[in-house]
């Protein structure tokens, strides 16, 4: 465990990917947490996790202006192409093995994005910090206000859901009466509907979501591939017809608009790159006991060449020049 913790500080001081802006010296036996560099993100949520082994270790970089969608400072470690936002630096950090748990907030897919982008957990509701969350209610580009939900990223499942646990207090529960789903998932009991196009205006799919998490206890859709053939930003997209088709390629579809509509949502990492099964459901303790189970049916997925490449942290420590 302490020599883990030690290449992981080590691998935090060197900073490889210019995603870490603060590192801290937690102690070597805690769960090592980053948290996105906003002030909407109360303290009260860290002090919290700490009484359960998480310390906090970065304090990570954000894409600029107003939490824009897409970060063009920093870039995805996998795809080389400019990282997903806004919670751009925790992601990184999470998937390169710094952190085990990332924080961050979720105004319009700011959490769900990023992680689905690297192939890892992300989580949000609006019930972490519920009473403390702070900081005025902007517009996004589609002119549409909503408080920030605080949202967890992780690569493994059980750092996830102990966040969880040890932030609202919700674990999985009993089987699910009602899962709608876009399409037939193995080992999942759901009825197949069809569903609004994922990229069909915000305005259109925010009061669609909402009437569909009415009426069940989980929603299941197919999510991405994240910022892999497109470029999904709004300011990028709005000026004419074809930044608006390479911003429609980008496949930001329900992460957009689930904190929008108060959901709770759960993003599980899939085989293909910034491909993701997400699971949303209205923001009440039950239906998220809920959720949680049904998120069992999915299989944990690592990806062997991807471990090996990024996460023995040694890599960023050989065959350094040596002066004699």
């Amino acid at each position: 465990m302490k020599e883990t913790y030690e290449l992981q500080h080590r691998v935090a001081l060197l900073n490889p990917y210019g995603s870490v802006v603060r590192v801290l010296e937690p102690s070597p036996d805690s769960i090592l947490t980053g948290i996105k560099n906003t002030a909407t993100i109360p303290n009260s949520l860290m002090h919290k996790l700490e009484k359960y082994g998480f310390g906090l270790h970065t304090i990570d970089k954000k894409s600029q202006l107003a939490g824009r969608a897409v970060d063009t400072q920093l870039i995805n470690p996998i795809s080389g192409h400019v990282m997903s936002g806004s919670s751009s630096g925790t992601a990184v950090n999470v998937f390169a093995g710094i952190n085990d748990l990332g924080i961050g907030n979720d105004g319009g897919g700011s959490v769900l994005a990023p992680a689905i982008s690297v192939n890892i957990y992300g989580f949000i509701s609006r019930l972490i910090e519920k009473d403390r969350v702070c900081g005025p209610l902007k517009p996004n580009t589609d002119g549409m206000t909503a408080p920030s939900s605080i949202g967890f990223m992780a690569r493994r499942r059980e750092i996830l859901l102990k966040a969880i646990s040890c932030s609202i207090g919700i674990e999985a529960g009993a089987h699910c009466g009602k899962v709608l789903s876009d399409q037939k998932y193995e080992g999942l009991e759901s009825e197949v509907v069809s569903v609004m196009d994922p990229l069909a205006p915000r305005s259109e799919l925010v009061p669609y979501l909402r009437e569909q998490l009415s009426k069940c206890d989980v929603m299941v859709v197919t999510e991405g591939p994240i910022d892999l053939e497109g470029f999904g930003d709004s300011l990028f997209g709005h000026f004419d017809e074809r930044t608006r088709e390479i911003q429609k390629k980008s496949c930001k579809g329900y992460v957009r608009v689930c904190n929008i509509a108060g959901a709770t949502a759960l993003a599980i990492p899939q085989n293909g790159l910034g491909m993701a099964v997400l699971l949303m459901c209205e923001s009440v303790p039950e239906k998220i006991a809920c959720m949680l189970e049904a998120a069992e049916s999915f299989p944990e997925i690592h990806d062997e060449l991807i471990e090996r490449y990024f996460l023995n942290l040694n890599n960023y420590f050989l065959d350094e020049y040596l002066i004699d």
